[in-house]
């Protein structure tokens, strides 16, 4: 089988000729489905010199066109030769057959995109320009001091708040005190890693009366509304995008000295940390040197989870509006910004184009496949063997001003 594609304003035009069977099947599918995954949603598939479709051309066909669904795409086939036709109409899927293509699909030799990207390869949407958010420090455990009772917050994570930090699901300290570790909570979903170098990351969902809480020692929250959108998607100069020119872009729009934000995207290369040990289990205060330090906490030894789906929560600001002991350290990769950010890694999901809510596109990810894992994103600066900053190649950012900085002062 031969394919070709020209991309005709916000359609792509796949022209298949040959025989779409067993043989060629997954071709097929695979090239559309890269296709989807680079952000082309509405698909029209020229048939007029495709001579043979078998059933495992056709689960192909559905393969792709659920996936489109899910992203509320388009599917159309145009000019099929009659024995195409006559095998779609037959087998119950004459819905995916046009009598041409969509009227507002340019001419040929048209070609670019429909609402392209900005030349930075990311596009803005103003969704309310008078909203900002509170920002909340609840729980200020530092490593490495020694934790009790009285230093615990318990957190109710209601759809309203955006929360992250080290706590556990348990429901009292006494069992929590050997299972605190990285959590994130967004639209009343929430991912927690426990301790454990092979642990899974367990998550939790709101449900009718049903609202997760987390024992926290270590917490950051955020209410009120994010009024920004950032699309961002690779360009002929652009092929990903670091967290620092996120971050930079934040700051740029809301013209802030700091912003709360959520991100879900699809991975570059993350670099980050988890405890593998709870800091319960500490007797006292104290310092923990290397190479000691390696029995509480794991640093990827590379850049981990290449073309997973990323859910990042995070705030920034600029470094002199931030006291000493804030929870939120400078950021090397980015000058004069102190950040802390925690990622929630999910299968590869496709996410809708354009201007989207944030709750719904993040529950869609809880309702998939189980997380994979939650960091806290860290920038390895070392001259040479350093693995550098996390970066994802595409996907969408809420994002709004913090009102109140003064609270990490």
């Amino acid at each position: 089988m031969k394919i070709e594609q020209e991309q005709r304003g916000r359609y792509l035009l796949i022209r298949a000729e040959g025989r779409l069977d067993a043989s060629w099947a997954d071709y097929f599918t695979d090239t559309l489905l890269l296709h989807i995954r680079n952000g082309r949603h509405n698909l029209v598939i020229d048939a007029s010199k495709m001579i043979f479709l078998s059933s495992a051309g056709i689960r192909a066909l559905l393969r792709v066109f659920k996936e489109l669904k899910t992203v509320r795409g388009s599917f159309l086939v145009v000019n099929p030769t009659p024995f195409v036709e006559q095998t779609l109409s037959t087998s119950g899927f004459q819905m995916w057959l046009g009598e041409g293509p969509p009227e507002d699909m340019p001419a040929a030799g048209s070609g670019g995109r429909e609402n392209e990207a900005e030349t930075d390869g990311m596009h803005h949407f103003v969704l309310n320009e008078t909203a900002s958010l509170t920002l909340s420090e609840e729980a200020v455990w530092h490593p490495w001091q020694r934790v009790d009772a009285r230093a615990v917050t318990t957190l109710t994570c209601s759809p309203d708040i955006c929360a992250f930090g080290i706590g556990s699901s348990a429901p009292t300290f006494e069992e929590a005190r050997d299972r605190f570790g990285e959590f994130l909570s967004v639209a009343g979903n929430v991912v927690y890693q426990p301790p454990d170098e092979q642990g899974h990351p367990d998550y939790l969902v709101s449900e009718r009366q049903f609202v997760p809480r987390m024992q926290c020692i270590q917490l950051l929250s955020c209410r009120g509304e994010m009024g920004h959108l950032i699309r961002f998607a690779p360009t002929a100069n652009t092929s990903f995008f670091p967290m620092s020119a996120l971050v930079e872009k934040m700051l740029e729009t809301t013209q802030e000295k700091a912003a709360g934000f959520v991100m879900l995207g699809e991975i570059e290369g993350l670099v980050g940390t988890a405890l593998i040990r709870s800091p319960g289990l500490l007797d006292q205060s104290q310092d923990v040197p290397f190479p000691e330090i390696r029995d509480w906490l794991t640093f990827c030894g590379e850049r981990l989870y290449s073309h997973q789906q990323a859910l990042i929560l995070g705030i920034a600001g600029r470094s002199e509006g931030m006291g000493e002991r804030t929870l939120c350290p400078p950021l090397p990769s980015c000058s004069g910004v102190s950040a802390h950010i925690h990622a929630a890694v999910f299968p590869y999901q496709p996410l809708q184009n354009g201007k989207i809510e944030r709750g719904p596109a993040v529950n869609k990810f809880f309702s998939g496949p189980p997380p994979l894992a939650v960091m806290h994103l860290a920038d390895d600066a070392r001259p040479v063997v350093g693995l550098g900053q996390s970066a994802l190649s595409r996907g969408a950012c809420w994002f709004g001003p913090i009102h109140n900085l003064e609270v990490l002062s």
